[in-house]
């Protein structure tokens, strides 16, 4: 019985706000006629017309400025993104030139003719002064104090004076766009 009740108030409820939202509706459509309606009822309808406008004018410009609002934070985080993206896919073609350079340095050992030994400078060179150009720095680190941020200790060694020196350099370091790419292998004095 209770839950018949219950299905009868409910419908009662649903028809009235379906009632009330087709009277809305039809107060808008509804053409208004000054003289059928005398003048106070016309000033009535035409302020409940305003009103309705005015109410509607302000519901979307906010849902506008929302839209907007999202519109700008998906267009700053896809700009950040794509620039993140960049910067990685930058990163990784440097660092596999990282061991052409690295192969340049042994080779120069090996080298004792010294025409090409000039050309293998002036090419090495060049491509230092490429990677240079998308923000490659190296790790200055011969003679300085160790500095765990932006080098590794491979070897410790005896040596009177440089304790806690880099006094030998096994694999240069780098850094791009101040940012550790790589850090400095280093000899460390004890």
């Amino acid at each position: 019985m209770k839950d018949k009740e219950f299905k009868d108030k409910r419908d009662v409820k649903a028809e009235q706000h379906t009632e009330t939202a087709e009277e809305k509706k039809s107060a808008t459509e509804v053409v208004l006629d000054r003289e059928e309606m005398g003048d106070e009822k016309y000033i009535e309808a035409l302020e409940e017309r305003i009103g309705l406008c005015m109410a509607e004018s302000v519901s979307a410009r906010n849902i506008a400025m929302r839209l907007q609002a999202d519109f700008d934070n998906y267009r700053k985080r896809n700009a950040s993104l794509a620039e993140e993206m960049k910067n990685l896919g930058k990163a990784m073609v440097i660092e596999k030139m990282l061991t052409v350079l690295d192969n340049c340095d042994l080779a120069r050992k090996y080298l004792t003719d010294e025409a090409a030994l000039q050309g293998f400078n002036m090419m090495e060179r060049q491509i230092l002064d490429a990677l240079d150009s998308f923000g490659l720095t190296e790790i200055e680190a011969e003679g300085k104090e160790f500095d765990a941020n932006v080098m590794t200790a491979v070897e410790r060694e005896k040596s009177a004076g440089n304790e806690g020196k880099v006094i030998g350099v096994v694999a240069k370091g780098y850094k791009l766009n101040g940012k550790v790419l790589r850090p400095a292998s280093v000899k460390v004095g004890c």
